[in-house]
C-alpha cells in the first residue's frame, strides 16, 4: 500500500512539473559570455564614490535587461540578476536603475539598505 501512495507522489509531481515553466538559469558559458560582453571603457555606468574604494568597478546592463554586469579594470567581470528579487548570501537583493542611478537594494532581518551602486557616464568631450 504505501509503494502505491509513493508512485501516485510521483506521477502527481511529474504531472504538475510538466505545468511549470522551466527554470531560466544561464549555463556558465552563457553567463561568462554575457560578462565578456562588458567593456570597462565603454561600461555605462561608473561606481559611485566609497561603494568600491580599493578596485575601480563599471557596470553594463545586458542587452536583454536580465542582468547586471561588473566589471573591473583588470577584465574580471561577473554578472548578477537585474530588475528582479535574488537571494544572495542569506539577503534578498535587487539591482535596479532610478533616473541615472544604478541602485541595489538589500533585506536581511527584515532591515532594507540602499546603496548607489553607480551613476550613468556622461561622454566628456575631447578638448583640442
Amino acid at each position: 500500500m504505501n509503494s502505491s501512495r509513493s508512485v501516485f507522489g510521483v506521477v502527481l509531481a511529474c504531472l504538475a512539473g510538466v505545468g511549470m515553466p522551466a527554470p531560466t538559469h544561464a549555463g556558465i558559458k552563457d553567463e561568462y559570455e554575457r560578462a565578456q560582453a562588458c567593456d570597462y571603457s565603454k561600461a555605462d555606468y561608473g561606481s559611485d564614490v566609497g561603494v568600491f574604494d580599493e578596485v575601480n568597478v563599471r557596470f553594463c546592463i545586458s542587452e536583454d535587461r536580465r542582468f547586471v554586469v561588473y566589471v573591473m579594470r583588470s577584465g574580471k567581470s561577473w554578472t548578477l540578476p537585474f530588475d528582479r528579487d535574488y537571494r544572495q548570501a542569506g539577503a534578498m537583493s535587487l539591482n535596479t536603475v532610478e533616473g541615472d542611478k544604478l541602485v541595489h537594494y538589500t533585506k536581511k532581518e527584515g532591515v532594507v539598505k540602499r546603496v548607489i551602486l553607480g551613476r550613468k557616464r556622461v561622454d566628456r568631450p575631447v578638448l583640442y
